[in-house]
């Protein structure tokens, strides 16, 4: 079964199917329809290399069934009969609604909270919010990032954190929320079991349009799903590079990668305040998603979703059915250490093309801009030929009316422009800039 497809060591596990003794009735489950699609795309791209390498013609390939993970619906549903104890231990007053993220919190590899913050504290002003995170984090320096990131982004916003290690701190955050939230924007993330969770427990779902999230919540039934904008293929060769040789860290790497990749802020802030502000929707979008999650993720479906497999398995070895082989027009770098953003691409709602639009984000001041990219959580000279001072004289470079990505680049002082079309994206995912669809033609 398939977790994290980023890493060196899976990478290279995956590329190596084509030269093991593999069978047509050995199969790997993906969890996702994102997570085969880079199976898929690593396995063409070794087959690709071998044709050309040593002519090879003949590839045996597994089976590659989605199968989602599950969850224990029965004891996620129980959570709703602690919520009045929960939200009276956590001092939650009956009018505050409580906006919950559970998971680690890692912010260069799980989800960069800047874009859940900003939405939140857009709507301070029309609701009584909470947000809860409760998670942990891989060292004290990481949780004060969280914590400075917080105090700038969402001031007015009263915050909880709990201690997601412990069992009874994980139930206290699934009894006092009214909504879920969760925008993964990394490349190490493939199915993402916390938002079924929540829909388990009765929880409407605010999640981005991102790897697994794609197939299990359905917008505006289960809750809503916030469009994503990735980098294009093309423009990250530079990090896999980096990757392959060892200069920089798989953290570094997965950290660079999920800078080229946006959550639409106005989206985020627009389906949490449409749930705020309607407790019949929140319960509405909450029931249909444990109703999802028990006939779709629950263990026992699983189990017989894993023993229909096995027979489907059975029946391929004894019949001797034989292997489809993989084809691909690919580029020739090693295989196994594509541009992520070809990799991935599958992850995104969509990409950034050169026809997109940008502009300045309004009443965003220079001073503004310094905080933002200096706050450790933007990453802002974690890549090399970039930093906070390059950032910023780009986002000078952009001005109050939109202009085409193209017009942009032209003009650019970033003297690469696969760096210069992260850094775009990079400067949307903190609401420095503004992304809109390209323009229609007359």
């Amino acid at each position: 079964m398939n977790h994290t497809l980023s890493s060196a060591r899976t990478m290279d596990a995956i590329t190596e199917w084509l030269t093991l003794p593999i069978q047509p009735w050995d199969a790997m489950i993906c969890t996702s329809t994102a997570s085969r699609n880079v199976i898929v795309r690593l396995l063409e791209r070794q087959a690709d290399y071998l044709r050309r390498r040593i002519g090879a013609t003949r590839f045996v390939v597994p089976q590659l069934p989605i199968i989602p993970l599950g969850v224990d619906c029965e004891a996620q549903g129980k959570h709703a009969t602690e919520r009045d104890r929960a939200r009276a231990e956590l001092g939650i007053a009956p009018d505050e609604v409580v906006a919950l993220f559970l998971g680690r919190l890692s912010f260069h590899a799980k989800a960069n909270p800047a874009p859940m913050y900003l939405a939140l504290e857009r709507l301070a002003q029309r609701h009584r919010l909470v947000i809860v995170e409760c998670g942990w984090t891989a060292s004290d320096a990481i949780a004060q990032a969280f914590e400075t990131a917080r105090a700038k982004l969402c001031p007015s916003i009263r915050a909880i954190t709990l201690d997601g290690r412990k069992q009874e701190e994980r139930t206290k955050a699934w009894s006092c929320a009214d909504i879920f939230c969760s925008l993964s924007d990394n490349i190490q993330e493939t199915f993402g079991l916390t938002p079924i969770e929540a829909m388990a427990a009765g929880l409407p779902v605010v999640v981005s349009d991102w790897d697994g999230y794609k197939d299990t919540v359905r917008d505006g039934i289960d809750g809503f799903t916030i469009p994503t904008l990735g980098a294009p293929a093309g423009v990250g060769l530079d990090l896999a590079v980096r990757y392959t040789l060892g200069t920089d860290s798989y953290d570094r790497y997965i950290g660079q990668a999920s800078l080229g990749v946006s959550v639409d802020i106005d989206a985020t802030a627009a389906a949490i305040d449409r749930l705020a502000a309607d407790p019949e929707l929140r319960r509405r979008l909450g029931a249909n998603g444990a109703a999802r999650a028990r006939e779709v993720y629950d263990w026992k479906v699983i189990v017989r979703a894993y023993e229909n497999l096995w027979d489907k398995l059975g029946h391929i070895r004894r019949e001797g059915t034989a292997p489809t082989p993989a084809s691909s027009k690919l580029a020739t770098y090693r295989p196994a250490r594509p541009d992520p953003y070809e990799l991935f691409a599958s992850f995104p709602s969509g990409t950034l093309s050169l026809d997109h639009q940008i502009r300045r984000t309004p009443e965003i001041s220079l001073e503004d801009v310094k905080e933002r990219l200096r706050l450790t959580i933007a990453l802002a000279d974690s890549t090399s030929g970039t930093s906070a001072e390059a950032l910023e004289a780009l986002w000078l470079e952009l001005g109050p009316e939109n202009r085409t990505v193209r017009d942009v680049l032209a003009k650019a002082s970033m003297p690469k422009h696969q760096i210069s079309i992260r850094a775009l994206i990079w400067l949307a995912k903190f609401d420095l800039a503004r992304i809109s669809p390209p323009a229609s033609v007359s």
